[in-house]
């Protein structure tokens, strides 16, 4: 008999909760009793969809979004529930904050169940709540809208929940300074080349307030946006001597790492080239070095005469933080003969040899050494009647004719190294590390300059 009046009971639960009328799950909704009879409801597929989204949109107006989730989870048709519920809990949300609190629930019973729908179908949905967050605002809101605005409608740590559809909106976030690092990062995670590009639009426009200390941050971000314009921005600010050396130099980097993308760089060559040769007139030889390596990345042989224009012989290398012969050999090596050596390459070698800047001559020697080339040595002869000082250029006591007889030399061992790999008496790695050695050795002659070398190799293949 108990048995039965139990099972009347549980049916009567059940029948009343079917029988409820929409606007009956509100006042359900405030008793745990009444959650309970409404996530049964709910998780009955023979009620109509409709009236299951309204009862769960009820429970989140109520303040229970974390029960909107649970009772999502426990319907057999979860991932339609979500969707339909999602969408109307987005439809719900005020545009006027007149409740606050309300629209709290409602967004996060919206987020919540949002995790349910199928990452294919999220997207109508993201676009509401992002419509919603964001509104009208744009780069030329003020701080004051911007904060009114979205402040109370989203927390800044559930910004990526909205996907590619907040990413525009999100940067009007960072134009005006607020959680930078976090929304630049989340912009930035999503494949949204125009949000990308409005996000450095923001860059540009926080970085005019007055008096702000532009963080590193900043421009490793910016370097993340796979843009030519970033490049350019990059460039700008390497060249703004409001800022500090240290951000100056690291943007840079940041403009290397983007330049070195061809494609980034073909597509804005006469911004980059512009501020490149602005560049290679700076008093900084290291300033100098980045520019002419860029340059010539960019522009070929056909930028030589603007790169030799900036190579002053004004004494000011040696105080580069890289060593000089350093520069000049990468130069050489990693830059100028990078493709292969052409007619037009090997004429600017000669021209340069033939130049009364020491810098100039210096440059020529070390790339014709660079060529590794034993039948080009010729070129080196009429150096070696120079007894110019080489200090202002390369930051050791070193004349010409020195330098001229070192090329002539490296050359030489490079050919007899050639033949010993050929003939098997020195493998291709031990080769390649022997060759490094030779170029790199730039003030020893004769006898001295053999013992050198073997000293080294023999150092760096000691265990």
């Amino acid at each position: 008999m108990r048995r039965a009046i139990g099972l009347v009971v549980a049916g009567w639960l059940l029948a009343g909760c079917r029988g409820s009328a929409p606007e009956d799950f509100g006042k359900m909704a405030r008793s745990e009793a009444g959650q309970r009879r409404i996530a049964a409801w709910v998780a009955d597929v023979s009620h109509p969809m409709e009236q299951r989204v309204q009862a769960l949109v009820a429970v989140a107006t109520e303040g229970f979004p974390g029960r909107v989730r649970g009772m999502v989870e426990g319907a057999p048709d979860r991932e339609v529930l979500a969707e339909k519920t999602a969408g109307a809990l987005v439809d719900r949300l005020p545009q006027r904050f007149q409740a606050p609190e309300e629209a709290a629930y409602l967004r996060e019973a919206a987020l919540a169940v949002l995790l349910h729908v199928p990452e294919d179908r999220r997207l109508p949905i993201q676009e509401g709540l992002a419509r919603w967050v964001f509104g009208t605002l744009t780069l030329d809101s003020t701080a004051d809208e911007v904060k009114q605005q979205v402040e109370p409608r989203l927390p800044i740590h559930q910004l990526p929940l909205l996907g590619p559809p907040g990413a525009k909106g999100a940067t009007v976030l960072v134009r005006h300074g607020f959680s930078v690092d976090a929304v630049a990062r989340y912009v930035l995670a999503q494949p949204d080349p125009e949000a990308h590009r409005l996000l450095l639009e923001a860059f540009r426009r926080l970085h005019q307030t007055p008096d702000l200390e532009i963080p590193a941050s900043h421009l490793q971000a910016i370097g993340d946006i796979r843009d030519p314009a970033a490049a350019v921005y990059l460039l700008d600010m390497a060249q703004d001597q409001n800022q500090s050396s240290d951000i100056r130099a690291i943007a840079f980097n940041e403009a290397a790492d983007l330049m070195e993308d061809p494609a980034l760089a073909a597509g804005s060559r006469e911004a980059l080239r512009e501020r490149l040769q602005r560049l290679m007139q700076s008093g900084d030889p290291d300033d100098r070095w980045s520019a002419a390596n860029f340059l010539f990345r960019l522009d070929g042989e056909a930028a030589l005469p603007g790169i030799l224009q900036g190579m002053k012989d004004d004494g000011v290398w040696p105080n580069a933080t890289e060593d000089p012969m350093k520069s000049m050999v990468d130069f050489c090596k990693g830059t100028f003969w990078k493709g292969g050596a052409t007619a037009g390459k090997w004429a600017a070698v000669q021209g340069m040899i033939q130049s009364r800047n020491r810098v100039h001559r210096a440059l020529g020697l070390i790339c014709l050494k660079a060529s590794q080339d034993p039948d080009q040595a010729g070129l080196a002869r009429r150096s070696r009647g120079s007894r110019a000082d080489l200090f202002p250029v390369l930051g050791v006591r070193l004349r010409e004719d020195v330098l001229a007889q070192n090329v002539i030399e490296g050359l030489q061992m490079d050919a007899e190294l050639a033949r010993d790999e050929a003939a098997g008496r020195v493998d291709a790695a031990d080769a390649k590390r022997l060759r490094f050695i030779i170029l790199v050795n730039l003030t020893d002659t004769g006898r001295n300059y053999r013992v050198a070398v073997a000293d080294r190799f023999k150092a760096e293949r000691a265990p």
